[in-house]
């Protein structure tokens, strides 16, 4: 029987070969022979009836269906049209599959080199979720990185967001007593000692996916001057505009060639973290629009200057 990691190895490897066919699919046999070219020092070939229940364990943990096609006699990765967000889930998934595989071959291998690592918070993650889930408050002290102390907090949980490798915990803090009828973003790796205490009730239904959905990453402060959605044109090159197809800055990117350039077009609320990603790119790009937006970074890029004078 397979252990553990080979089984994740396995069913990690199965959606990527299928993803990558696309709708032409793979026989049985044609499956068997790129499992059985995956994988350097094991033969992850597997009998048909294997095959079978690891398409069952694929739909209940990743929900993603692998089916046979009668017309073409081959199994194909079903496309449903399902919300972004569900893809989004699936994908967040696999990626994580992908990098406990990683890991296992970081452990064994000196030819896979890494980042060292810093505390992220997710020490915290567990605590945090079955928080979430019991509907109950959660207290911790919280120092952020330009205080000298902690201060101590009270939160109604409500969703834990992850952003650029950090993560985050989501809810309204209780002040005195009293909720404050504002989302507010913590940082798990500024968060200690966590305690999960009293149960609150929470009359309304938040959707705090939706409360992000206009933003770029998990600050929701818009810059002075801006508190709608806007149109936000950006220009690069056509070969800089290829990062941005597999790094989108927000999942409203549209992307179109104009005149010999790419322009990528955000609807966003913007807000300082938008400016940064925008800034974290150099000369490759450059806003066009709006012309407020465009003054912003102006004026960022100027202070910045002065530094070096």
């Amino acid at each position: 029987m397979a252990n553990k990691h080979n089984l994740i190895s396995r069913l990690t490897r199965i959606v990527e070969i299928f993803q990558l066919q696309g709708e032409n699919g793979l026989t049985f046999s044609e499956l068997n022979d790129k499992l059985k070219n995956s994988f350097i020092d094991e033969d992850h070939s597997v009998s048909l009836r294997t095959f079978q229940r690891d398409l069952k364990d694929i739909e209940s943990s990743l929900k993603i269906k692998i089916v046979y096609n009668k017309v073409k006699m081959k199994y194909i990765l079903l496309d449903d049209a399902t919300q972004k967000t569900s893809k989004n889930s699936q994908l967040f998934t696999i990626e994580s599959l992908k990098m406990l595989n990683i890991a296992q071959d970081v452990s064994n291998s000196d030819f896979i080199l890494i980042d060292n690592r810093k505390v992220t918070g997710l020490e915290n993650y567990s605590t945090i979720k079955e928080t979430i889930c019991l509907k109950k408050h959660l207290e911790f002290n919280y120092q952020k990185f330009d205080q000298y102390k902690a201060n101590k907090r009270k939160l109604m949980p409500l969703a834990l967001k992850e952003s650029k490798s950090r993560w985050y915990v989501v809810g309204f803090e209780i002040k005195d007593g009293l909720k404050i009828n504002v989302l507010k973003t913590f940082a798990l790796d500024r968060i200690y000692n966590c305690e999960v205490t009293t149960e609150f009730i929470l009359k309304d239904t938040i959707d705090v996916q939706n409360h992000f959905k206009d933003f770029m990453g998990v600050t929701t402060k818009p810059l002075d001057g801006f508190s709608e959605k806007t149109t936000v044109k950006i220009e690069t090159s056509i070969e800089y505009g290829k990062y941005f197809s597999t790094l989108p800055i927000h999942q409203s990117q549209k992307t179109e060639i104009e005149n010999g350039k790419t322009i990528i077009t955000l609807q966003v609320i913007p807000t300082m973290e938008l400016v940064s990603e925008i800034l974290s790119h150099n000369h490759q790009i450059k806003v066009i629009e709006p012309k407020e937006l465009v003054n912003i970074v102006k004026k960022t890029i100027s202070q910045n200057l002065k530094q070096y004078n």
